[in-house]
């Protein structure tokens, strides 16, 4: 239990922004620690309302808070707030009305009917209730029309206007019913908000002519119209919400600029200029030693810049879980390992520095999480390398150029490189990449600073550049596994478990939907090959596949490769609540993976596998039974649509393979029109807008799913059991 706790408690704490301040904050830390001592200049001897005697610029870039945060509650403030109107409202307030004079009518009808029985009491045997037939007093007429019209719906009208309507003639009866209908018709037409419902009701009040009803008629009226005119044009919550959402998304953060002028020499020091002085940390103290603060400022903006790629990631939300932790990992690896270089070079084991194996900090990057970042951070361990070796100590700030470009290009040639699926082959490829740059890198560094060719060092620190390039390989490859393991990222080894098939949810498809099931094996060989074609992950796809469908289970009945006794459920409902339960399949699924703790990417896949397709067969049906006034966003999947590769991909799949299931006799020429179709209509309807799928790669899916299909749905010849088996049938 208190393992369970501390859980929960871990993944609130990484959820918090304050975490990954701190994790920026060690980064931060741990660059200044592996380099030299910093401190930040002197205090600026600045007061509120003097005149600056100097352009005063900003050291660093950074991000103002305070000012962000005021221009998001302006925007939120001003965001517009958003009604729904309600169409329907009229028809229903004037059939509540219309109830209302009906139950009175009845009571008036009943009565009146009783009173006419009255006379004919001749007719009537002893054994008869004379109470019964008795015309009932106008306050039991009162009652009476309270109770049924309190069963029927609220009654708020007061006594007396009940007690007008049972007492009008049966002319003004009906006029004060027809001018009750057509005024809440004429008046509920327009939009009416909760603001403007008192104005309204008194104006279709004042709308009711004098002259042709009498003041008591005009009194019942009134009270009639002021319970059954309401607002039919009301705060949409939901919606005013995602405005506020919106204009709070459009505002980019404050950023007072490195070398930006906070205020120029002559000018007053306002409040403002006071506060951009203390956000850039001008006001505060700090030790004279300039060399000092400049590396502060170095390593902040480095920081920084790591922030700002952390940012991006978000963005485009496509941050690993735990991103913060994984780079720390690696960052402080990486770094141990180059301060261990200068510490061993430091025992005059001239330039051992380029054996150490710094490339494979920006290698697990690029396949942990993000080959941009992995390109920033290359750089970064290229400035820090240099100013962790030593140089000739010439000056009191060193910096080694040449360990330093020879870092750069060593990491940046494992960032760029390295692409694709990250097998071990792949890796191993790499690796042979990273040490002929480092041997390149090698030489030239050699020829800048010598102008010639000294070929036992050339040998040494050949065998070094080799060395390097192994190592980085090496120490790649059997890191992954503690990465994978210890942050749960989604591993070939976790894909490979998940596609067993005793894994409890794949029984559970297989036991409660075996149509999908069966449905859900042949996409994902379609997928598998077709990604891989592409080059995308060829195993996650098939994965995904098996699992795509599993929202099906909660109603597999109402989906038609699980219909065997031929009793379709869809006949008997109608095309509207037929769409909600095809269309909620997806979200169901994704309930389920959710509640089993599946792998996020695979969770996606089947979130996003019918994107915002349309639901055609049931929008034509409703068309049919309703006509234009069925909208077509209505019956579209809410979506997303694909963000990957591999969800397109089986979204493709998927739709080809129940399609081509349904053809009565499949031949190679039928299957690929129906391919070639479907593909049209994906790409015409932007189902592959927010994915980097080319048209290329389309064309290249597509030609593998024709192939597989038609190696699946071959045809073979008759044997001549078969043939004879038809001819005694004849």
């Amino acid at each position: 239990m208190r393992l369970t706790n501390w859980s929960k408690y871990w993944d609130k704490l990484k959820q918090h922004s304050l975490f990954s301040s701190l994790i920026l904050v060690l980064l931060g830390v741990i660059m200044y620690v592996g380099m030299i001592r910093v401190v930040l200049p002197d205090t600026l001897d600045i007061k509120l309302h003097q005149i600056a005697k100097e352009d005063i610029q900003s050291p660093i870039e950074i991000v103002d808070r305070q000012a962000t945060k005021d221009l998001r509650e302006q925007a939120i403030a001003e965001a517009p707030t958003s009604y729904t109107y309600n169409k329907d409202a009229a028809l229903i307030q004037v059939e509540k009305a219309n109830d209302l004079f009906n139950v009175l009518q009845e009571i008036r009808k009943d009565n009146a009917a009783k009173s006419e029985g009255k006379e004919d009491d001749s007719n009537r045997s002893d054994t008869d209730d004379p109470d019964k037939n008795k015309p009932l007093s106008l306050d039991d007429q009162i009652k009476q029309a309270e109770k049924k019209l309190n069963e029927a719906s609220d009654n708020h009208l007061p006594k007396a206007v009940i007690s007008s309507l049972l007492s009008f003639s049966e002319q003004d009866f009906s006029r004060t019913r027809d001018i009750t209908s057509s005024t809440i018709y004429e008046t509920m037409s327009n939009k009416i908000k909760w603001s403007d419902l008192e104005a309204t009701q008194q104006k279709a009040i004042d709308s009711i002519p004098t002259t042709v009803v009498s003041q008591k008629i005009h009194d019942v009226l009134k009270e009639i119209l002021n319970q059954y005119i309401v607002p039919n044009y009301v705060f949409d919550a939901k919606t005013t919400k995602r405005n506020k959402e919106d204009a709070l998304n459009t505002v980019e953060p404050v950023v007072i600029r490195q070398g930006e002028v906070i205020v120029k020499k002559g000018d007053l020091i306002t409040s403002d200029v006071l506060h951009k002085l203390k956000v850039v940390g001008l006001m505060d103290n700090h030790f004279n030693v300039l060399p000092f603060f400049g590396l502060a400022i170095l390593v902040f903006f480095l920081t920084a810049l790591i922030a700002l790629e952390f940012n991006e990631l978000k963005r485009k939300a496509k941050s690993p879980p735990n991103a913060y932790l994984i780079y720390l990992c690696i960052f402080l690896m990486t770094m141990i390992i180059i301060n261990l270089g200068n510490v061993i070079q430091a025992t005059h084991l001239e330039n051992i520095g380029l054996v150490l194996p710094v490339a494979a900090g920006p290698l697990l990057i690029t396949i942990l999480m993000n080959k941009r970042i992995a390109m920033v951070s290359s750089i970064i361990f290229a400035i820090c390398s240099g100013f962790i070796y030593e140089t000739d100590g010439l000056s009191s700030v060193t910096f080694d150029y040449r360990i330093a470009l020879y870092v750069m290009f060593s990491a940046l040639a494992g960032s760029l490189v390295l692409r694709g699926n990250y097998s071990r082959p792949r890796l191993i490829q790499t690796g042979l990449i990273i040490t002929g740059v480092n041997i390149l890198s090698v030489i030239g560094l050699m020829l800048i600073k010598n102008g010639t060719i000294n070929l036992i060092n050339l040998g040494e620190e050949t065998g070094y550049a080799v060395l390097s390039g192994f190592l980085a390989t090496v120490l790649t490859i059997g890191l992954l596994p503690f990465f994978e393991a210890a942050f749960g990222i989604l591993s070939t080894m976790k894909l490979i478990e998940l596609s067993n098939p005793n894994h409890e949810l794949l029984r559970k498809i297989l036991l409660e939907a075996p149509g999908t099931y069966h449905h859900s094996v042949m996409v994902a060989n379609l997928a598998e090959r077709a990604c891989e074609v592409i080059g995308a992950n060829g195993l996650l796809a098939r994965v995904a596949a098996y699992y795509h469908d599993i929202g099906k289970t909660k109603r597999p009945r109402f989906f038609i490769e699980n219909q065997f006794n031929g009793v379709n459920p869809h006949d008997r409902i109608s095309p509207q609540l037929s769409k909600r339960v095809i269309i909620a399949h997806p979200y169901d699924g994704v309930e389920i993976l959710k509640e089993h703790k599946l792998p996020k990417e695979i969770i996606d896949i089947a979130e996003q596998h019918h994107g915002t397709t349309l639901l055609k067969y049931f929008y034509y049906k409703a068309r049919e039974d309703m006509g234009d006034a069925v909208l077509e966003s209505e019956f579209r999947y809410p979506g997303p649509k694909a963000q990957t590769k591999e969800a397109a991909v089986v979204e493709l799949a998927d739709s080809v393979e129940a399609a081509v299931r349904s053809m009565p006799k499949p031949t190679p020429e039928k299957i690929e029109e129906l391919v070639k179709s479907i593909f049209n209509d994906r790409l015409e309807d932007g189902q592959f807008d927010e994915c980097d799928l080319t048209m290329k790669e389309l064309h290249e899916v597509r030609h593998s799913i024709i192939e597989t299909l038609n190696g699946i749905f071959h045809s073979r010849i008759e044997y001549p059991d078969e043939v004879n088996d038809k001819k005694s049938s004849l």
